[in-house]
């Protein structure tokens, strides 16, 4: 398709075959309108003012209305589902949506598709622009908007609540405003949001290098999970969930009935399997026993009495009280245990330890889980410990196929992977028709990019199960979506800001969910996915995205010197968020780090350091391909 682009008497025009589909104003007006085409269908539009001037407004308009929008990791297609505190629609009581930069993943970055032609609209990496997407009262067109000063309203969304007041910030005048125009044809519903990521990466992407080799990441994972561990009176011992400061110290994390944890932020089954391979290392018998121990006891206090086999307790307290409240058991939870049991089988016997149990937990949930599947194919998101459903909706359930394709592997039962295959087309099916997934980020109900990660390892591995191609083009699909949370750029935070003090660099975290707009480093879990995505495909970009992935992922990691805020932190640990945009909670100010030191990073760092092929590639840097040049 030939796209141009032409300047008339204060606008500019796109084309698309001669037709126009976009047109473009800003306010106030233009006395000039510089249009530079950086690749076919992409330009860098100029706006320049006669005076300098302390507020501008972007318009692009489209043709017709969009039939699906999206502000990447902010607003899919109006948001909606779930009951999370979240924006919802395009407006506010008439009053469109103003989003800051920073808390978009691709700088003010708002997305449209109509029934032919797509568009997106985006600032420069280092403006402070605000964005907005909206379809005017009574109008017969979407409208994408970029705004100077910095500014967010008519509410602004902090954790689980709305901020006092708006934001409007303050600028130097000027005569000069950016904005990067998009336009593409659309060839499948929702699935075009690959033609804006490819060009975010190659726009805005820069060189990367880690922080520690892996070698040294891997000593310190294994020296903060091992001082996590800890032995209960009743002999129950596991891998408290995290550090929390008190006063003066770091002390376990101390939240009623979630010391510890199967799966999602404790990863007590998953740091054994890495103590375990620490041990056949290092000889560190320190590291094996604690393992074992860990291992041991889940298998023998985590059975519920009177529930269905196979359904177990995925959480634990120190108090037999808290232990006795009912808590549900989530799909999350209980997908990540059976995985890690299966693996915890096969290390325990390297380390001379002959545990059928471990195997045996593993495969009894993955037998409730086939017992428990709907006509649907779906899995419920959590059961109550009767085992009837306590919630069911939820791309969250998908956390579960991985095991039961282990399963397969291991027993050669075909109801295992049947139940795998089932359970796929349904949530596939689901991100593909709605453009998105949900109900992964278990402290939040909604639209978010947890419960995309299993989806994305269950599709590779029912390709390797089956060796039906489909599953390839289903995890490239799934990688796209996953890409509209990662931070494809560095934001620029106030200077008098913790993050702005230590230099971070937001470049390859991920926002969590539409929900909670804060970003993290759970993309660790999808950094093999995406290198065996690069293997499959050819396509460069998913192995570049994989150690963006993983350089993004292993910032601020202490060496055990590392002061933040004063506070020196253990070695090997590090923050369970970031709060890299206007979003905080009472007490902790936005753009700062979360000052909660977890143990699911180390867990997901340590399961990439044991599984992958060459980790000699991890070491190497960043440096992307086909870059576009500014």
């Amino acid at each position: 398709m030939n796209f141009t682009c032409k300047t008339e008497a204060g606008r500019a025009l796109f084309l698309a075959g001669g037709e126009t589909v976009l047109t473009l104003r800003s306010t106030p007006a233009a006395a000039e309108i510089a249009v530079t085409e950086l690749e076919s269908g992409a330009w860098r539009v100029v706006c320049r003012t006669e005076k300098p001037t302390d507020a501008m407004k972007i318009e692009l308009d489209t043709a017709v209305p969009a039939s699906y929008t999206m502000v990447p990791a902010v607003n899919y297609n109006g948001n909606g589902w779930g009951d999370s505190v979240e924006y919802t629609g395009d407006s506010c009581d008439g009053i469109p949506w103003t989003y800051a930069y920073h808390r978009c993943t691709i700088p003010a970055c708002t997305y449209s598709e109509g029934p032919v032609w797509g568009a997106a609209m985006m600032c420069e990496d280092t403006d402070k622009a605000s964005c907005s997407l909206y379809r005017p009262q009574g109008a017969d067109f979407t409208r994408h908007v970029l705004l100077w000063p910095e500014q967010e309203g008519p509410k602004v969304l902090y954790r689980h609540e709305w901020a006092p007041t708006d934001y409007m910030g303050e600028m130097e005048p000027r005569c000069d405003f950016t904005a990067i125009v998009l336009l593409f044809s659309v060839e499948k519903p929702r699935h075009q949001t690959r033609t804006l990521l490819d060009f975010a990466w190659r726009y805005y992407g820069h060189e990367m290098k880690p922080d520690y080799p892996c070698a040294e990441l891997k000593r310190l994972s294994a020296a903060f999970m091992k001082s996590l561990w800890t032995l209960e009176p009743s002999g129950f011992a596991s891998f408290n969930r995290g550090l929390q400061w008190s006063y003066k110290n770091w002390i376990f994390e101390k939240r009623n009935a979630l010391r510890y944890e199967m799966g999602w932020v404790g990863q007590s089954i998953s740091a054994s399997n890495a103590l375990l391979d620490w041990y056949r290392e290092t000889g560190d018998e320190q590291a094996r026993d604690k393992a074992i121990a860990c291992l041991d006891s889940w298998v023998k206090f985590s059975e519920i009495p009177g529930a269905p086999k196979g359904l177990r307790y995925i959480k634990f307290d120190s108090s037999p009280e808290l232990q006795e409240k009912i808590i549900p058991v989530d799909a999350c939870n209980l997908g990540q245990g059976a995985f890690q049991y299966f693996e915890a089988f096969d290390r325990a016997a390297d380390c001379g330890y002959d545990r059928p149990e471990y195997r045996q937990i593993a495969f009894d949930i993955c037998d409730f889980a086939v017992s428990a599947q709907n006509e649907k194919g779906e899995f419920a998101k959590s059961w109550n410990h009767d085992g009837t459903v306590n919630q069911q909706s939820g791309t969250i359930g998908c956390f579960l196929i991985p095991a039961l394709v282990e399963a397969h592997r291991r027993s050669g039962d075909k109801k295992y992977l049947d139940a795998a295959v089932r359970a796929f087309a349904c949530y596939y099916d689901e991100l593909a028709v709605n453009g998105f997934t949900t109900a992964g980020a278990l402290d939040t109900y909604c639209i978010d990019k947890e419960s995309a990660s299993p989806l994305l390892s269950a599709a590779l591995s029912l390709y390797d199960a089956t060796g039906d191609k489909r599953y390839i083009e289903a995890a490239e699909y799934t990688g796209w979506y996953l890409s509209t949370w990662m931070m494809h750029y560095t934001a620029v935070y106030p200077e008098d800001s913790t993050l702005a003090k230590i230099g971070y660099d937001s470049m390859g975290a991920t926002a969590v969910s539409t929900a909670h707009n804060a970003i993290d480093q759970y993309a660790l879990h999808d950094v093999l996915s995406f290198l065996r995505l690069g293997e499959l495909t050819g396509n460069r970009q998913w192995t570049e995205r994989a150690l963006a992935f993983w350089y993004g992922g292993n910032r601020l990691i202490s060496d055990g010197t590392m002061c933040v805020s004063g506070r020196v932190r253990p070695a090997g640990s590090q923050d369970e968020a970031i709060f890299h945009t206007r979003w905080g909670r009472p007490g902790l100010a936005p753009f700062n780090p979360s000052q909660w030191l977890v143990m699911w990073p180390c867990a997901f760092r340590m399961e990439i350091l044991r599984y992958i092929k060459d980790p000699a590639i991890l070491d190497a840097g960043l440096v992307p391909e086909r870059k576009i040049e500014k």
